[in-house]
């Protein structure tokens, strides 16, 4: 009888997850390339030369430093957490893999939060006193 439940746990087990193996695996080469183009294009748009939500982008460590400007800033924090997803997701080169980015400000140069296993976090930055 116990060997049958470990059998039946196992199968559904397989059962649950093979949609997900499934899924991750329908992308053909072309859609993906077509996808991360369309974020290019997007992130162009929002780059130094449009609304200014990213200034540069230091890829010579890991995690990548991703430096920021006035446009993410002025952001809600749900436009800015897209913007951040849609980053990390061309920064790997897949719509459904991510790369772990750590945020700065593109004016001071400090940290400011981090994209990576937990999610997207910025962290609570306080003004100078004068």
């Amino acid at each position: 009888m116990r060997n049958r439940q470990k059998a039946a746990a196992i199968v559904l087990v397989f059962a649950l997850l093979f949609p997900v193996l499934g899924s991750a695996q329908s992308l053909s080469f072309k859609e993906i390339q077509a996808r991360v183009s369309e974020y290019k294009i997007w992130l162009d748009k929002l780059g130094s030369n449009g609304l200014h939500y990213w200034l540069r982008l230091d890829g010579s460590k890991r995690p990548h430093r991703l430096y920021v400007g006035e446009g993410f800033m002025q952001a809600t924090t749900g436009e800015k957490e897209e913007f951040i997803e849609i980053f990390s997701r061309y920064l790997a080169g897949h719509p459904e893999k991510n790369m772990l980015i750590d945020i700065y400000d593109g004016f001071t140069g400090k940290v400011i939060g981090e994209y990576g296993f937990g999610g997207f976090k910025l962290f609570t930055v306080t003004a100078p006193t004068r």
